[in-house]
């Protein structure tokens, strides 16, 4: 006993000399992995604060708040809505215990507290005389011009219903407030696809009659944002004006926090703040308001508590260090800004104690009236259903409705059957797996499946992945490469030629070259392979034919590999001189050099050729992306899709947040493939011509 004991003190000791170097206090800093070098330069800043920081990769900050959980990590920057995540992880002790604050108010308890600005005539003495105004609100989706208003206002009687189930979520947001106001400025996407969002706008045209450009509706807009809201109702005939107040402030030269008083040309005394209760109070006077927006700050494990002071001084010193000029550790790192960047210490605090006193959490949990809109996700294994549920308690975080909810089912086919099934709703049955009439509302295919399930189980295509960097994705797009100095204009000129290609079994490799000379009837038997053959006369490099799941009758498939080599990609093929030409991925287009390759525009009858950098236009074929299928088109109801649509535009630019399509606990595509990049609708994706080259390879016995 006593030599156990001896042995569990030494172990309890070299813990503690592992988080006290040289008697300095150790803390470990979460950083999504993309910013560790900046991590790594922030550690070398100089301050009088001892403490010892370090950095701790994670894939995103959903993942640092497990590694936070777990004490593999002390602590991570967060947002008020990553609070919330927080909060709902089982078995978490989490703590917020530092504020990030702006110069302008450091001593201010929230971010922004939402306000009701009106005329001081206005006759009006409740909320419900709200009913019929004219209304300003800063833009769609935004904390104190629309969440919270619409938080507040439907728990009035005479606030439109919200749970319209023949109309989406947000269409049944944007109608109610049509209704319950007579003219709105409201600004902004109000659909991730361009055609919804275009056709709300014709329908729910009051909502934008009173912005300076009522046709485009959008930003930038001079009666838009907190300021915009206030001149909105002050020169534009608004009658309520929906804002926070330090703007509220500024608009009328107030002094506010440490901003002294300023010349406007705005009088205060023509306007008041209105209060729940139907008061109204004047706007130089405190404000009453509905609710309010916590601080940014420090989120960590109760163990962190033990040794505060020393972590809080070592943050307060490098904010201080980097306040001046702003390196990228700065933000990516700490989550400091230009604006924000007072750390301010509060007492440490639960995150859902925190949101809860400025009310927050009712706005981030704000739903349309039971049942509730779910559109339900079909996933196939234990890391997938992880990751649903993830991003459905992400994507509820940020005010993305519907919700999302998860089914598992043995087997893509099972997902593809539950995908039959009516609409689900939140009153249903959750306790009963694999019941047809509870069944999902999405289910994702790759490659040619997407034209044999959408026939097989009468399913629509909804949305698929596109791919690439910046503003431009797409999907991928099958592709024939030559060399610049050749001749080659159709495929016609390459009868006798040698030929490279993607493996056996691949649509840009192989299925897309057989439709292509099938259509053209260049080759005219279902001995297709066969015939590809020997039209590639040369030989061909055609990787996996050997295979015997792709040769079941042991025939000679020498020429079909005889130009491969060790390296058997199509572009080291055609590189090496052992083909004429190249039938490869558009996403492998990088490997080859574009002043010495060219596309040939299979896709057009009078052929030609076009620069590698132009494979949209001159192609074989688009590529089937993984995509995901629904028993309702997205025309027919856009809520199938609104949910993930709005969750890859909102992380398009965000994958520190979440990074939906790289690897997840060391599994790679789950849902979506790591080479994603968007998610995009299929109205522009030519899903009968998929069906073309699915009957065609079908009956060459392919695929």
């Amino acid at each position: 006993m006593a030599a156990r004991a001896c042995a569990l003190a030494g172990l309890l000791l070299i813990a503690l000399a592992a988080r006290n170097v040289n008697g300095k206090s150790s803390y470990k800093l979460c950083v999504p992995a993309q910013y560790t070098k900046a991590c790594q330069d922030m550690l070398e800043v100089q301050t009088k604060s001892k403490a010892v920081l370090e950095c701790v990769p994670a894939r995103d900050r959903m993942e640092c708040l497990n590694l936070v959980q777990q004490r593999q990590a002390d602590f991570v920057p967060v947002d008020p809505e990553d609070m919330y995540v927080a909060s709902r992880i089982p078995n978490q002790d989490f703590v917020v215990f530092q504020e990030y604050r702006t110069d302008d108010e450091p001593d201010a308890e929230f971010r922004y507290e939402a306000v009701i600005v009106v005329h001081k005539d206005l006759p009006i003495n409740n909320l419900d005389q709200l009913q019929g105004l004219k209304s300003c609100h800063t833009g769609v989706n935004r904390n104190v011009g629309y969440k919270i208003p619409l938080t507040m206002l439907m728990k009035r009687s005479v606030f439109p219903k919200m749970n319209n189930h023949s109309i989406s979520p947000k269409e049944n947001e944007l109608k109610a407030l049509s209704t319950f106001f007579s003219q709105s400025c409201i600004v902004g996407d109000w659909s991730p696809d361009e055609k919804t969002n275009s056709y709300w706008k014709s329908k729910y045209s009051q909502l934008c009659a009173l912005c300076e450009d009522p046709k485009k509706c959008n930003y930038p807009d001079n009666f838009s944002g907190y300021e915009g809201a206030l001149r909105c109702l002050a020169h534009n005939g608004g009658q309520v004006a929906f804002t926070k107040v330090i703007f509220v402030r500024k608009f009328f030269g107030l002094p506010v926090g440490t901003i002294p008083a300023s010349p406007s040309n705005e009088n205060p005394d023509e306007f008041r703040y209105l209060c729940t209760d139907g008061s109204k109070v004047p706007i130089r006077d405190k404000p009453c308001t509905w609710a309010a927006r916590p601080w940014q700050g420090l989120l960590g494990h109760q163990d962190v508590l033990a040794k505060l002071t020393p972590l809080r001084e070592k943050i307060k010193q490098l904010a201080d260090a980097g306040a001046s000029t702003k390196p990228e550790w700065f933000t990516s790192v700490l989550g400091l800004t230009d604006k924000i960047h007072h750390v301010a210490d509060n007492i440490p605090i639960k995150p859902v104690d925190y949101l809860r006193k400025a009310n927050y959490t009712e706005v981030i949990e704000r739903g349309h009236g039971p049942p509730e809109h779910v559109v339900r996700l079909c996933i196939t294994s234990n890391v997938a259903l992880a990751k649903c549920r993830a991003m459905a308690v992400f994507a509820f975080s940020r005010d993305i409705r519907p919700r999302l909810d998860c089914v598992q089912e043995p087997s893509d086919a099972d997902c593809l059957r539950s995908s039959q099934s009516e609409w689900a709703y939140e009153e249903r049955p959750l306790c009963i797996p694999q019941v047809q009439d509870n069944g999902s509302d999405l289910a994702s295919v790759d490659d040619m499946q997407v034209a044999s399930a959408s026939k097989q189980y009468l399913l629509h295509p909804v949305f698929h992945e596109v791919y690439g960097a910046g503003d431009v994705k797409t999907p991928n797009y099958a592709v024939a490469v030559v060399k610049k100095n050749t001749q080659y204009d159709k495929i016609e000129d390459l009868r006798g030629k040698r030929s490279c290609h993607d493996p056996f079994g691949s649509f840009s490799g192989l299925f897309a070259p057989i439709y292509l000379l099938k259509n053209k009837r260049l080759i005219t038997s279902n001995q297709c392979v066969n015939d590809l053959k020997n039209f590639f006369s040369e030989g061909l490099c055609l990787p996996q034919a050997e295979k015997p799941e792709n040769n079941p009758a042991g025939e000679d498939v020498s020429l079909l590999t005889k130009q491969c080599a060790d390296d058997a990609s199509p572009s080291k093929c055609l590189q090496d001189d052992r083909g004429d030409v190249a039938f490869m991925s558009s996403a492998a287009l990088s490997n080859l050099d574009s002043s010495a390759y060219e596309l040939l525009c299979l896709n057009r009858e009078s052929g030609g050729r076009h620069a590698l950098a132009n494979y949209s236009t001159c192609n074989i074929a688009v590529a089937p992306s993984r995509t995901w299928l629904s028993a309702k088109d997205f025309q027919s109801d856009v809520s199938i899709a609104h949910t993930p649509l709005s969750l890859a535009k909102l992380l398009k630019d965000r994958k520190d947040l979440f990074n939906i399509y790289g690897e997840f606990l060391k599994n790679d595509n789950v849902i979506f493939k790591n080479t994603a990049t968007g998610l995009a609708t299929t109205d522009n994706v030519d899903f009968e011509k998929f069906k073309a080259i699915h009957d065609v390879i079908s009956a060459c016995g392919l695929g």
